[in-house]
């Protein structure tokens, strides 16, 4: 998109943007045309999707881990909601005051 939409979305002055732009402070990559139009390149969007946490409060019941994170990538890939990532913790629910 043009520099002068980009501030108009942004709530700023074309002027402002431009003087951002010609200093070097612009958030968003930027591209000078050879005809002199400013071009702003949309930011690259992160992922969407879900991060799957699964828990066992002992080492004994590791083995039961891998399941419990097959049963939650299955409920969140039946409602098409794609995994990126997935975090795993083995330890107690005791809590130790600092």
């Amino acid at each position: 998109m043009k520099l002068r939409t980009w501030a108009k979305e942004q709530g700023i002055r074309y002027q402002a943007a431009w003087r951002m732009y010609r200093d070097g402070k612009l958030p968003v990559p930027v591209e000078q045309l050879p005809t002199g139009t400013i071009i702003v390149k949309p930011p690259k969007e992160e992922p969407a999707g879900v991060a799957v946490y699964a828990r066992v409060s002992s080492s004994d019941q590791r083995s039961d881990l891998d399941g419990q994170v097959a049963r939650v990538v299955a409920f969140v890939t039946h409602k098409g909601w794609p995994v990126v990532r997935t975090v795993t913790d083995v330890g107690s629910g005791l809590w130790a005051p600092p």
